[in-house]
This record gives structure tokens, sequence and C-alpha cells, in this order.
């Protein structure tokens, strides 16, 4: 009889493994080298397989998504053609047709945005799909005055939303290829002359009356619509797919994200992202693989892999021709883990499962194998319920050792990952520092505080110089201020109805729920600024803040919270910039933000196209009359819009960084122009060059090699160029620019302190900066007259700056009285209207 053994718990090594170990391992040995001889094989058959499974259905899915709206533009121009909608100078019929077919037959059509009829007198007839709004009528013919108006609604009225001056479809680039070949096509990849700007292709096809041909109907397909095309197509593939041009521009791709560029060193703001510039990681590496093996002229479906970050990506890249000149390339790029899903981690959990169950079988039968499987199991089952949300806890059943250390540590596992994700969730939500809510608190929370029939408002609150405060009094008690902001806020505002939040470093918004009106929020902004007049206490010390507050009012929906905080963020903005330091929200204001964006777009063409130009405006000897200098002043001459003035584009080149290259520029050109002028005798051998120098080129680690380029390049000595640098920008400065202007010197160059009088400095601050010449600013010369001019401060200035050893140059002198009261004040250099306005160099007297 056999003695059966007591119950007990012990390893399950030592119950399973121990006893067969060498049969163990000599199946395990077996199975892993079958394994690793069979699955790259595998791998690749699978791939290849896969691939060009999904390649295939994108390419049918796609031939369906582009002869959709190609089969309606030929169906219409047949239509049109057919029944001769056409008149000589009148469209309605057209308009009648496209109107009624757009909303009946193709009203599915989603990618279809737009339809239009172009003709050859300029008339344009068109309806846009808008967002849940149905139809936009866009018109231009007698009826607009020959300009585009485009309509908020499918009909002629007084609403309009934009209307376009001197368009001219027959100049379009949906326009042109039908005019010229006569024969259907797709056009090029271009910007809509709308008020959206969106990036397009159309389906164009010539339109004949009587044989003449009368103009080119078009059907519109935004970039978007092929982005949301190929993010359905992932939904199958679970990887990247992407469609280039031969250029290796991205038409579309199924990332979050527009194809099209803000501006990179490889592509120009407004184009389209080469691939190698996107952010998702498998259409980066897989372009650039691409791009390295010449891959782009493949003919045929051509597989390739690659690695990135230890994870293998297999690709296949795939010509797409159509009969309407489309020439385009399919790349489809997934990973190893996508493609292949859990099949490797499967195999070996079936050879362990398979292990244990034929260990368990011969030594201790079916008892064991339940006692083995069912806890796992059920820790498995534990897993997928933690996976829904289901937090509930195992118990710990069974007489095997390791199972029953799983189980509780399962238990552990669980218990400590729901404690991390509700503490993630509270950081998600709530302001780690101040406890409040953050962004996304803010915009959760305020669905559920909207309230039917009322009005809602918010404030963001902007800590005005918060930089400085933080440099002065240190991270930490910078982060102490914050929280006593906070706790202001909360004592200002502990209404249930009221929501505060931190939406940026140093950036509160108040959001209220309940408003009778606009003038409210007003107030409750001036009540907020009334509360920041007492200081905040600082350690030792107390500390003045003050705020610029953005405001947007209104009715809020419950999914609009994000565009208010951006709305309020650019009345903060605003706010910052006027005195009251308080700026509501107007439509105007985004609509300045996206030309500030615009002209930063045109500034880089500048550049790029020296549309920056210097005008000379001479300097005089006062007592003599006697041109002895000059000042390079710099200008726009804008290819379009003309001559633009240096007040609107210079503030936005120094906050961008852009006055650097026009500084160097300007530099430039005018040391060529002084060399030039000096060779040819027009100027005297030692005429001055005066040249305005930005801190921001100062600041430059590299700015004194760059100078010493200039001069080499333009061969001017230095000792005919002075470099002016604005008082008030040098406030603020440090050893490190002192430096760098008593190095400038060093060179033989001067250094002049412009517009003096304007900045907060005295001449106590300024004996201590490296300089050679003065110029006093117009301020204190337009006034000057016989009767103030020994108490003027002009006369101030001669008399605080002897021992100096300077040049004084006094600006603005517009009047002969005044350059006679300069000269009896023993100024030496004027400049001014009264001597000339700045002139290009081409009308500079020769004389």
């Amino acid at each position: 009889m056999i003695e059966q053994t007591p119950k007990r718990q012990f390893s399950l090594r030592t119950a399973v493994m121990l006893p067969f170990i060498t049969v163990l391992s000599l199946t395990l040995g077996v199975i892993f080298y079958t394994q690793n001889s069979s699955y790259e094989k595998m791998v690749d058959d699978v791939s290849q397989k896969i691939l060009s499974s999904y390649t295939q259905n994108t390419h049918d899915d796609l031939n369906k998504f582009l002869e959709s709206p190609f089969f309606a533009v030929q169906n219409m121009v047949d239509q049109i053609e057919r029944y001769k909608m056409y008149q000589p100078n009148n469209i309605t019929h057209i308009q009648s047709y496209l109107e009624g077919t757009f909303l009946g037959l193709y009203q599915d059509l989603e990618q279809m945005d737009v339809l239009s009829f172009g003709g050859e007198k300029k008339e344009y007839i068109g309806f846009r799909r808008e967002p849940n709004t149905g139809l936009s009528l866009m018109l231009q013919d007698k009826r607009t005055g020959d300009d585009l108006i485009i309509y908020r609604g499918k009909k002629e009225s007084k609403d309009i939303r934009s209307v376009i001056k001197n368009y001219d479809p027959r100049e379009r680039p949906w326009y042109i290829p039908a005019a010229n070949t006569f024969r259907p096509s797709w056009s090029a990849i271009y910007a809509n002359a709308d008020e959206r700007k969106d990036i397009t292709m159309s389906a164009i096809q010539p339109v004949f009356y009587n044989d003449d041909f009368i103009g080119v109907f078009a059907a519109d397909i935004k970039l978007d619509s092929f982005n949301r095309f190929l993010l359905k197509e992932t939904k199958q593939t679970k990887g990247s797919i992407y469609l280039i041009d031969e250029q290796q521009q991205l038409i579309a791709h199924s990332s979050i994200g527009s194809v099209i560029s803000l501006g990179t060193d490889k592509s120009q703001i407004g184009s389209r992202l080469y691939a190698t510039e996107s952010s998702d990681i498998a259409i980066n590496q897989s372009a650039q693989y691409i791009k390295d093996h010449n891959l782009i002229h493949a003919t045929t479906a051509t597989p390739f892999n690659f690695t990135n970050n230890k994870e293998r990506y297999f690709s296949q890249i795939t010509p797409y021709v159509d009969d309407y000149g489309l020439h385009w390339y399919i790349v489809i790029s997934i990973s190893e883990s996508d493609l292949l899903g859990q099949l490797q981690q499967e195999q070996r959990r079936g050879l362990g499962f398979g292990f244990l169950l034929a260990i368990a079988g011969l030594l201790i039968g079916i008892y064991f194998i339940t006692q083995v499987t069912k806890p796992i199991f059920t820790t498995a089952k534990a897993a997928r319920n933690i996976a829904s949300g289901h937090w509930n806890n195992l118990e710990a059943t069974g007489s095997i050792y390791e199972t029953t250390m799983l189980m509780n540590a399962f238990n552990d596992m669980t218990n400590k990952l729901q404690s991390s994700f509700e503490a993630m969730r509270q950081q998600i939500i709530f302001d780690p520092l101040t406890q409040v809510f953050s962004r996304q608190g803010l915009i959760e929370h305020s669905k559920e505080m909207i309230q039917a029939g009322k009005k809602q408002g918010l404030l963001i609150i902007g800590v005005n110089n918060f930089r400085d405060i933080n440099d002065s009094l240190g991270i930490i008690e910078g982060d102490k201020l914050l929280q006593s902001i906070t706790d202001r806020l909360q004592l200002s505002f502990p209404e249930k109805d009221i929501a505060i939040s931190r939406v940026g470093g140093d950036e509160f918004a108040v959001f209220f729920s309940q408003l009778d009106n606009v003038k409210q929020l007003e107030q409750h902004a001036i009540e907020i600024q009334a509360r920041f007049i007492t200081p905040f206490c600082s350690a030792n010390d107390s500390v003045l803040v003050s705020i610029s507050i953005g405001l947007v009012a209104g009715d809020l929906s419950s999914d609009s919270m994000t565009i208010w905080l951006r709305n309020a963020s650019i009345a903060l903005g605003q706010a910052k910039k006027n005195n009251f330091n308080i700026s509501l929200y107007t439509p105007e204001m985004a609509e300045a933000s996206l030309n500030k964006a615009i002209m930063t777009r045109e500034l880089v063409l500048a550049i790029e196209n020296n549309e920056m130009v210097p005008f000379y405006q001479p300097i005089i000897d006062i007592k003599t009359g006697k041109t002895i200098g000059a000042e390079a002043l710099v200008r726009w001459l804008h290819p379009t819009r003309g001559m633009i003035s240096p007040l609107d584009f210079i503030p936005l080149a120094e906050d961008n960084g852009m006055i650097i290259p026009i500084g160097k520029q300007i530099l430039t050109q005018a040391c060529l122009d002084t060399v030039s002028q000096i060779e040819k005798g027009l100027w005297s051998k030692d005429f001055h060059m005066h040249v305005n120098l930005s801190v921001c080129q100062l600041m430059q680690d590299d700015f004194l090699e760059e100078l010493d380029s200039v001069l080499t390049q333009t061969t001017i000595p230095p000792q005919n160029l002075t470099l002016e640098i604005t008082e008030s920008r040098l406030v603020n400065h440090d050893k490190t620019t002192t430096d760098t202007m008593q190095k400038i010197r060093d060179l033989g160059i001067q250094i002049a302190i412009d517009d003096f009088g304007t900045g907060y400095s005295s001449l106590a601050y300024i004996h201590k900066l490296p300089f050679d010449v003065l110029k006093v600013d117009r301020s204190f010369i337009k006034d000057l007259t016989t009767e103030n001019v020994e108490s003027s401060i002009a006369a101030a200035v001669i008399n605080m700056t002897k021992g100096f050893n300077i040049t004084l140059v006094a600006e603005g002198i517009e009047t002969q009285e005044q350059a006679e009261l300069l000269v009896k004040l023993n100024y030496q250099h004027a400049q001014g209207f009264l001597y000339s306005r700045p002139l290009p160099l081409s009308e500079w007297p020769t004389e």
C-alpha cells in the first residue's frame, strides 16, 4: 500500500521540474532550436503577405476615395455641356445646378470640400462645405461687382464671410492645367485663396460651350481629408500609412497632426513637410531608409525593414499612379510587435503550459494540474478585470507555495497600481504646487458647472515679470509666492460656482459659471487687481506683484473651454501691452495674432530674398555744414505692398530673433556701399558710416567673429564704421555686454549711444560704458528756443559731458533756428530733416 504524502506547501520547482530535469532540458532544447530556425522564415513570409494585403487594400480604397470626386466632376461637366447651362455673362443656371447636385447627389462624399466653376470671363461660382452648417456660396460675377464674395449660407445675402478683391480664377493652380491641355486631370497641391488658406488638391475638367472652351470645373479635396482616410485605414493595420510624392514630401499620413510645415531647416512655413521630418518614428525612419537607399524610383512594390530602438519595423513602398496625372507612393510601416502581436510570447507560454501539463500528468496527475492552473487562470482573469477598471483582490487559495505567493504579490501589485492611477489622476486634474485645478482639470470641471440660461466668463491672470521675481527670490520662494497668490484668489472667490485653476507657470484662471453680463466680469477683474495692491510676504521681505488680466465672456458649450483658454490667453497678451492691464477678448485680437504670424512668415521670405535695404541719412558738421557721415536705416521693400515702415516689423523681428540676420544684411550692404562711394571719390576717406546694432546681435557668442568677417568681406577700414546701440536697451547690461563693446572698439570701430535720454539711464551710468559718440534724442531738440536754450536739457548734456572726450550728435534737427542754437551750445554734429530725409544710395546727392 502506498503511503499518502501529507499536504504541505512546497516549491513548485521541487514538485515539478527536478525529477525530469534531464528530459525537460532535452525537450526544451529541441523545441528552442526548431523555433529559432523557423521563426525568421515565418516572420518574413507573414510580413510580406500582410504588407501586400494592407497595401492592396489601401490602394483599392484610395482609388475609390479619389475616383468618386472625379466621377462627380465628369458627370456634372457632362450635364452642363449637354443642357447648355452656361450662358455668356450668366452663371445662374450653373449656380442652381451646383447647389442642388451638391446637396442631393454628393452630400455623402465627405472628402469633397468644394464644387466650383471658373470661367474665361473671370466669373466664378462655387459651394464650399462648412462644418455642421451646410454650404457657403462663393460668387464672382456682375452681381458682386466682379469681387469674389463668400457668403454665410448657400444664397446671396448681406451675411458675408469675406470679400476677395482682384480674384482671377484663370490664374489659380486648379484652372491653368485644364485650360492649357483641355484634358481632365488632378491639379498640383496648393493653398486656397479664401480666408481659410486650406491646403487642397482638385479634380479638374475643362468645360466647352458649342466647342468653345469656356472654363474649368473643379472638385476640391483638402489634405486633411486624406489624413482622415488614412486614419480609417490604420484601424485595420495597426501600423503607419503615409502618401508621398516624388520629392518625398508628405501628402497625407495616418498620424495625428498636419503635414504642413511651421518652418524647419528643410521646409518653409506653409509648405508640406518632408516625410523625414515627421514626428512619427515609423514614418520618419522608413522615409529616411527610402531616401538613403533611393527607393523613391521603385516601379513595383518594394519591401524593406529597419530597426529603431531595438524594435524591428517591416515596411513596403508601392507606386500609386492613376490616369489623371497622379504619381504618388504608398508606404506602410508596421512594427514587429504590431505585425505579429503576442505570437512569440504565446508560443513560449504554450510551451511552458505544455511542459507543466506533461510533468504534472506524469508525476502528480490531475489534482496538481488543477492546483497549478487554477490560480494562474484566476490571476489572468483578474488581470483582464484590471484592464477593464475592476480592482478586485484575489482570494489566495491552493497548496503550492509559488502560486500562493503569486496571488499575494498580484494583490499587492493591484493595490499599488490602483493607488498609483488614482494619484496620477489627481496630478492631472489638480496642480501639485497650488492644489487648485490644473488646465485639464478646469476643462473637465467646467462641463459640470455650466447652467442653461446663464452666461459664463473666464479670466486668465498673468503675473508680470515673474521670471525676474523668480530670479531675485529663488525658485523655492517663487513657488511659495505662487501658493500665496492662489490663497488670495481662493479667499476672493469662495463660491462653489467659481473655479480657480493654474493654467501655466505664472498664469491662473478664474471661471465664473453664472454671470449676468460682461460688465460683471470686468468688475471682477478690477477687484482682483485691487487685491494685488497689497504686497505679498516672502521670507523677510515684501513683494509687490503686478498682474495683467485677459477676459472672455459669453455662452460656453461643453467642448469650448480649450478655445476660451486660447482666446483669454490672446487677450492677456494684449493686456500686457496696455496701461490698464485688463483686456476683453475680441475677434480682432485673433486676427491680429494671425496677421503677426503672416508677417513673421513674410519676414523669413524677405530675409531670404534680400528685401531689406539700407536708406542713408547724412550726418552734418553743424558748424561747417559739411557731410561727414551717414546713418544706415533699414527699409523693407515688399514686392507687393511696397515700402513697409520699420515700426511695423522691427519690434516683431526683435521678438523672434530675426533682427539678427536683418542686422547682418544691413551692416554688410552699408559697408559695401561705403567702400564703393569712397573709391568713386563721392565720399571722403574719413566718412563715418553709422549702422544700428541690436542688443540681440551684441549678445551673440560669435558676434565678434561675424563682425570681423564683414570687415574682411567688404574691406571697409574699421575707422570708417560706427555701430549705434540704443541707450534704453543697455539699461540691464552685464559685464559680458561691456566687454564685447570694448572689443569692438579695440578693432578700431567706434561705438555710439543712440537716442540718449529715452531710457532710464543717467550719465553716471553711461560713463561706465565704452563709447565714442553720444546721440541726443530728438525729444530734447524739438522744443529748443532762444528763450530756453540755456536752461534746456540739450545744454545740460553739454555741461555734463565735458571731459568725456566724446562727440555729440543732435538728432531730429528740423529748423535753421535749432541748428544755430546748437552751434552756440558747441554741439559738433547734427542729423535731421533740415538736411535730408533718409534716401536710397541711388538718390544720394553727387555734388
